[in-house]
């Protein structure tokens, strides 16, 4: 009986962890078997065939000539046997793994039943089965999770096959679109050849070589919480020093030497992301910044610590530590430009990747982005499973999942759309206020009645200038996703839903005491009106900075408007702890320059302040002289001796030789 049956029999039986279930039974079927044919199957000994046993000398005693014959007939098959060499000892292991594959087919299906039924009291029980082989797989991984640890981990795993944009471009234009954008791995240097295959990063040929990233990783402890493995990341001595004049070229508004500094130590990851975003942001160049941040990512992962994994969601680092939170921040800026280009599917894995270094405080706010990933890449499941599994979070209470859930079912069932309804109703009811900007944007008509009705409008305070922390979660939703629902089919299901709502609502009503449904979703819909506070959570807040929704920026609380955060670190928290304020004499006070979200980037003199613009034609603005310059540090002229190393421990070992 072939594997396939195995499985297909044990689950009619009711077996759903398949895979170590499936490798008891073949082998206690393999040890049957052998113990069966054991007889036939054991080497003949020749002394016995000359009469040791009285048993088979009673048919010949006393005949010498009958153990001659005996030897006779043994001796053809002793010489068909040659002796093997080391070379055909693996074809030796492959022939007696098909003989045992054979001894398993022979057996019948009556005969698999009746030894399941034998061994069914030494299987575990379904359900017992499944929390052991939960807890299995964590300790496998070096920790014990819980049933609930792993519930949530698994919604954290990334397909590593998935991480590949090229990949995914190929799959939907084809392979003549990567050719002609110049980006296929083909001739390769040699040195990047053979290094070891990273997940999130894919080295150009053009990249200058890597010999230090400079950045160093070690595991710290065991969150309690999620059963992860706690990561911190370090800076080398010398890394530190290079970090200094980075700060010292941010200080002093020096845009020029944060691109020069790039140049000699092509993988500082700070230097990067600061010089990704002034290029987004002052030119446009969406390619080379996508290419700064993938380099980021490079070094971040030559310096993974051996335990560290991106994909396994066990992962966690500190995002206080201002070493930590560049890799938040290039998982972040990774994502948008790999949506930006189209590759959903990477998108997806790589927001996975970024809310699992941090799942339950999610510092740049992955949830929120996470969903909409799902629905481009047509992860429908995901959605269904992340909306009633999750436990780390109250994602129950972000407008945006309630949303998408009813979308996700909507596509999932496509005919008799009934469950999707209702998810659907009761998003509208705990989250009213979405309604009259979501079907705005989406191209639906809205009755007049449902506009002025008092349930669906916005709480909104006179004396404040900016939005509540609702607003904030609406607006962001709404920014992204409403084109997911301008489809004519989703737009008649929009509008089947909000009847069906208006029903449940109180003529005049305006609070969850107000609408006639189940006890969970007025509980929730009293949770929901706590939300529409002015204080906005910093990691919302986060979110909206780095998020390119200039709109939503206005809204933010004032307190965060005013406050200069920069590229390479947007909105530190509170309880920050950052090894180079101690460096540069207490926390750190900057002016705008470009890359700053609090830079007026239409402000051409500000930018002429940079450097010195005179040689440059009249017509030339600061901005594009910014860019040449950039552009002609990051790609022009002969490299210097060795000038992949951010870390500089070359220049060391050149400095000691010198002495």
């Amino acid at each position: 009986m072939s594997s396939r049956a195995v499985r297909r029999a044990l689950k009619e039986r009711g077996y759903d962890d398949m895979a170590e279930t499936t490798a008891l039974i073949e082998k206690q079927v393999c040890e049957m078997e052998s113990e069966k044919d054991r007889e036939s199957s054991e080497p003949v000994n020749m002394f016995d065939l000359l009469g040791g046993d009285a048993a088979e000398t009673s048919e010949s005693e006393g005949s010498v000539e009958g153990g001659v014959e005996a030897i006779v007939e043994v001796e053809p098959k002793q010489e068909a046997k040659p002796a093997k060499t080391k070379k055909t000892k693996r074809g030796k292991n492959k022939k007696s793994k098909g003989k045992g594959k054979e001894k398993a087919d022979d057996m019948s299906m009556a005969e698999f039943e009746a030894h399941l039924k034998k061994h069914d009291a030494e299987l575990p029980q379904v359900e017992t089965k499944k929390a052991q082989g939960a807890a299995g797989r964590g300790a496998a991984l070096g920790v014990e999770l819980t049933a609930e640890q792993q519930q949530n981990r698994a919604l954290l795993v990334v397909d590593a096959k998935q991480l590949d944009a090229e990949a995914e471009i190929k799959r939907l234009f084809g392979s003549a679109a990567v050719q002609n954008a110049g980006q296929g791995r083909r001739g390769m240097p040699r040195g990047l050849a053979v290094r070891k295959r990273l997940a999130l990063s894919h080295p150009k040929a053009t990249w200058p070589p890597m010999n230090a990233p400079g950045i160093e990783m070690q595991q710290v402890g065991v969150d309690e919480e999620t059963g992860g493995h706690v990561f911190a990341v370090e800076h080398t001595e010398r890394f530190r020093s290079v970090q200094i004049d980075f700060l010292s070229a941010v200080m002093t508004n020096d845009a020029d030497a944060i691109a020069g500094l790039a140049y000699h130590h092509p993988y500082h990851v700070d230097a990067l992301l600061q010089l990704s975003e002034i290029l987004k942001q002052t030119g446009g160049d969406f390619i080379e910044a996508g290419t700064l941040v993938e380099r980021a990512l490079y070094a971040f992962e030559c310096g993974f610590a051996s335990r560290f994994s991106i994909t396994n969601g066990l992962g966690r680092l500190d995002f206080r530590r201002i070493e930590s939170r560049g890799l938040f921040l290039a998982l972040f800026r990774h994502m948008q430009f790999l949506a930006r280009r189209g590759c959903w599917r990477t998108a997806f894995e790589v927001n996975k990747a970024l809310l699992a270094l941090d799942p339950v405080r999610d510092p740049y706010g992955a949830l929120l982005t996470l969903d909409f990933h799902a629905l481009k890449s047509r992860q429908y499941e995901y959605v269904r499973r992340m909306s009633t599994e999750w436990t780390w979070s109250r994602i129950d209470l972000l407008p945006g999942w309630a949303y998408s859930r009813a979308l996700a079912e909507f596509m999932l069932e496509r005919n008799g759309a009934e469950r999707s309804t209702d998810l659907l109703v009761e998003a509208i009811l705990v989250f009213p206020s979405v309604v009259p900007v979501l079907w705005s944007r989406a191209g639906l008509e809205m009755d007049a009645a449902v506009t002025d009705h008092p349930y669906f409008q916005n709480v909104q305070i006179a004396s404040e200038s900016g939005m509540t922390h609702m607003q904030l979660l609406e607006q962001l939703f709404v920014e992204r996703s409403s084109a997911l629902f301008r489809t004519p089919e989703v737009g008649r299901w929009l509008q089947e839903g909000l009847l069906l709502a208006l029903e449940q609502i109180e003529l005049g009503g305006r609070t969850a005491s107000d609408i006639k449904c189940s006890e969970s979703v007025v509980q929730r819909r009293r949770e929901a009106e706590r939300l529409n506070s002015y204080v906005v959570p910093e990691r919302i807040s986060r979110h909206v900075l780095v998020s390119d929704m200039d709109a939503l920026k206005a809204g933010l609380p004032e307190s965060v408007r005013l406050a200069t955060s920069y590229a390479f670190d947007p909105l530190p928290p509170v309880d920050d702890i950052n090894v180079y304020n101690e460096v540069m004499g207490g926390r750190m006070v900057f002016e705008t320059m470009p890359g700053a979200f609090g830079a007026d980037l239409g402000d051409l003199e500000a930018l002429e302040a940079l450097g010195d613009l005179d040689g440059l034609d009249g017509d030339a603005t600061a901005v594009q002289g910014l860019l040449m310059r950039i552009q002609n540090l990051l790609g022009g002229g002969e490299l210097e001796a060795d000038p992949g190393t951010s870390s500089d421990e070359s220049d060391l070992g050149a400095e000691e030789q010198e002495a």
